[in-house]
């Protein structure tokens, strides 16, 4: 405000002093004999003054174009002048404009995106009843086995899948397995899975030509760069025998009074080589025995960024021998919660699959 008082101020001096110097000049030029140096000065005070008037003009728009901008602070308020140039006005004016366009669309495309993520989430509740309605809704249990499983994909699907077949009265065909990557993809691949599991099962002979035959018809439809491993079992109920091929699968365990045996006989991974070559092995079971069969994303699971702090086999080795004597459904459980309170109750970072079989008699 004391700003503008001054600039008054200036303004009412410089009138008065033109004034009082136009009458001076008409004064001398009525008084004085020599009046030509008069009226030049007036002549040219005239002519200084169609400037004069054009650049006071100029001033007071500068003037107008200046806005009192109120700061409050802690110790009272302080006035600032600002310069508001009409041209810095209307392209702030544009460029409001264009945000509110720009804005406008983004928030069309949120919610036409918004609206995708919906049929999104739905379209995958969906796929992973799909898939579980590929996995066993009931494992075998009778006076003879008992089992129980546990399947937790990392994404709404994955690719762990297991499923199970009696080949006839006394003989079960168990297949796992765990195709490379997780999500969709795997999840399709798992479909493709099983139907190559009903097809092949019907001609079965053993887990080894079982696999060969499933390594064949894979990898005619199965796209670059996706692979499986798998683990093919026959369970013989009446000869207490099972006889197994392992494609490069996570070692099938058998838990046997105190101790744990790994088994790895079998070849290399399935969707890579045609014709590949696989062995397999037969073992004597007996009472109380436990097979385990899991895929990697339970023994290679870390709770930190170490390579070298993992859960690990030998861990779920020493949860096995301390529920030896508990129910298949009861160990499949504890394996879980120390696999959870390994890792803290994070998630882990590939799909979880467990199953466990138990002799009874």
């Amino acid at each position: 405000m004391k700003g503008k008082y001054s600039l008054i101020l200036l303004n009412l001096i410089s009138i008065v002093f033109l004034v009082l110097f136009l009458l001076l000049n008409i004064i001398s030029i009525l008084y004085y004999e020599t009046k030509f140096i008069f009226i030049l000065l007036l002549i040219l005070i005239s002519l200084s003054l169609i400037p004069a008037i054009i650049l006071y003009i100029k001033l007071i728009k500068l003037v107008k174009d200046y806005k009192q901008v109120e700061e409050k602070k802690s110790d009272g308020k302080i006035y600032r002048l600002f310069k508001i140039d009409s041209t810095i006005i209307n392209d702030y004016q544009k460029a409001i404009i264009d945000l509110k366009e720009k804005n406008s669309y983004i928030l069309g495309r949120y919610d036409v995106l918004d609206e995708i993520k919906k049929q999104y989430k739905k379209d995958m509740k969906k796929a992973r009843k799909l898939q579980e309605n590929m996995m066993p809704k009931k494992m075998p249990n009778d006076k003879i086995i008992e089992s129980a499983s546990l399947y937790k994909p990392l994404e709404s699907v994955g690719g762990d899948f297991y499923d199970y077949i009696y080949l006839d009265d006394d003989r079960i065909l168990f297949i796992i397995s765990d195709i490379s990557g997780h999500g969709v993809e795997a999840a399709i691949i798992t479909a493709m899975l099983k139907t190559a599991l009903g097809n092949i099962a019907q001609s079965f002979k053993s887990p080894a030509s079982f696999i060969y035959d499933v390594n064949n018809y894979i990898i005619k439809i199965l796209p670059i760069n996706y692979y499986l491993t798998m683990i093919a079992v026959e369970i013989d109920l009446k000869n207490k025998t099972i006889k197994y091929s392992n494609a490069s699968h996570t070692p099938m365990l058998m838990l046997d009074n105190s101790e744990v045996k790994e088994y790895t006989k079998g070849g290399t991974i399935i969707g890579l080589f045609p014709q590949a070559y696989y062995e397999e092995e037969t073992i004597n079971i007996k009472k109380d025995n436990v097979l385990i069969f899991y895929t990697d994303g339970v023994t290679e699971a870390s709770r930190s960024k170490n390579k070298y702090d993992f859960y690990g086999i030998d861990r779920l080795k020493k949860v096995l021998i301390k529920n030896k004597n508990n129910r298949a459904e009861n160990i499949i459980s504890n394996i879980e919660k120390d696999f959870y309170d390994y890792l803290s109750y994070m998630s882990p970072d590939d799909d979880f699959t467990i199953v466990a079989f138990k002799i009874k008699i």
